[in-house]
């Protein structure tokens, strides 16, 4: 049983769609832009990097999406 082993194929993908479309924005998209008042006109732009966590649920849609079609899920072996 996954994380979204109560969650319908069609679901699924759709959440995925959404997470891989909310990285694109977060990537792309500006979360903060500022200037300058007093007339030199320096501007500064600040973009939203961080995509661990969308990255981690896409790759557990996609884990799930494989379990379903019947592939084998493999995780990373840790050694320690």
């Amino acid at each position: 049983m996954g994380l979204y082993s109560h969650l319908t194929t069609e679901q699924l993908t759709a959440r995925r769609d959404s997470y891989l479309a909310a990285i694109d924005a977060r990537l792309t998209g500006p979360t903060q832009a500022s200037h300058s008042t007093d007339g030199v006109g320096a501007r500064s732009v600040q973009f939203n990097a961080d995509t661990t966590q969308l990255r981690r649920a896409i790759d557990d849609i996609n884990a799930e999406l494989a379990q379903r079609s019947g592939q084998a899920v493999r995780k990373p072996i840790y050694l320690v």
